[in-house]
């Protein structure tokens, strides 16, 4: 297992916050071009965000996924003056939005207690390597993005580390486990009283 350098995870993680910061005034049209882009035809607002980044112009195919993945899991409709809520949120870790789905009240359903992108799917995209990690994260936002919860967030820098970074599997299997063991938990402290 090789993991990147403290520094260019730095860099990542820096990148993809300023990335999330950018999107948050684009006009309804210019979200819905970053969620319908591919790396062949990357959207212009996408230019505009990666221009300001050699991180993004260095792995442009890369960023076009990982850009296409923050606008999906942004809530859709126009900004108000102001700009959305921004999408980052470092208190809520991909690993558990994977769980919860966005929704710090989500409680498990049923005796067997999964999350919303289930315990196989996690298994699968956290294997899973090259161009096929870009097609199982996608898969995973857009399973997330009509459940997640405006102004919850999400750690966006792990998102792109997901990407990027791909034998950092920990981080995210930890979080999703710790966030489905602890509701389990409390679902079945609750069933007993």
């Amino acid at each position: 297992m090789t993991m990147l350098p403290e520094s260019r995870r730095r860099a990542i993680a820096a990148a993809s916050i300023s990335a999330a910061r950018a999107m948050r005034p684009l006009s309804t049209g210019a979200m819905a071009e970053l969620r319908r882009m591919d790396a062949a035809n990357p959207a212009p607002a996408f230019w505009r965000i990666a221009v300001r980044s050699p991180v993004m112009m260095d792995e442009q195919a890369n960023w076009v996924t990982i850009l296409r993945i923050l606008a999906l899991l942004t809530p859709k409709g126009e900004p108000p003056p102001e700009g959305r809520p921004l999408l980052h949120n470092p208190a809520r870790p991909f690993g558990r939005v994977l769980c919860d789905g966005g929704d710090p009240a989500w409680q498990p359903q049923g005796d067997n207690p999964d999350g919303v992108v289930g315990e196989r799917r996690l298994v699968q995209l956290l294997a899973t390597r090259g161009p096929a990690r870009a097609v199982a994260l996608e898969r995973a936002a857009r399973r997330l993005a009509p459940r997640i919860q405006p102004g919850s967030g999400v750690d966006v820098a792990q998102i792109a580390l997901a990407l990027l970074d791909p034998d950092d599997t920990a981080s995210i299997a930890s979080a999703y486990f710790r966030r489905l063991d602890g509701a389990t938990r409390t679902a079945s402290e609750e069933k007993t009283e």
